[in-house]
């Protein structure tokens, strides 16, 4: 009976152990906001929902200057993350280097805008949403426009 007790206390220790493992490295909004992240909170699941202002934006001033430097053929990185309304995070980074513009996209809930890395030609902000166009994947596919960000007009507005 005893090492019947004793093995569960050492299951039940370890579970509890691997429990706080995944908490610790799970990525918080407050990690991001430490980072300095764009944080995009997403209040519903379903795109056109999101498309029409679900959500949530916090540092977008970050994708006013990605789009300034790009501009002016500077280098620029930005990290965005996007949480779902179940706190799932997904981080999407921005890498400008004067002539193209590399898209990590690890969230797959935009149209148009599979998971992958990308190399784009082009950026562009048409009310709230930013595109990328004239991009192509690191499999050698091309897109001729993503959907890269999904901001609100009043963020946007905001952080002129």
């Amino acid at each position: 009976m005893k090492k019947i007790v004793y093995f569960l206390i050492v299951i039940l220790a370890v579970l509890s152990a691997c429990s706080e493992a995944d908490s610790e490295n799970t990525y918080t909004v407050e990690d991001a906001e430490e980072n300095g992240d764009v944080i995009v909170k997403h209040q519903s699941e379903d795109f056109e929902q999101i498309r029409q202002g679900a959500l949530e934006v916090e540092n977008i001033e970050k994708m006013n200057t990605l789009l300034e430097k790009v501009d002016n053929a500077e280098d620029y990185s930005v990290d965005v993350s996007i949480f779902n309304p179940n706190n799932t995070h997904y981080k999407n980074t921005f890498t400008a280097d004067g002539q193209n513009i590399t898209f990590e996209n690890n969230y797959e809930g935009y149209r148009q805008s599979p998971a992958g890395t990308y190399t784009c030609r082009f950026i562009q902000k048409r009310g709230h949403i930013i595109y990328l166009s004239k991009c192509e994947s690191e499999e050698g596919e091309e897109y001729s426009t993503m959907v890269a960000f999904i901001g609100t007009e009043e963020a946007f507005r905001e952080a002129e």
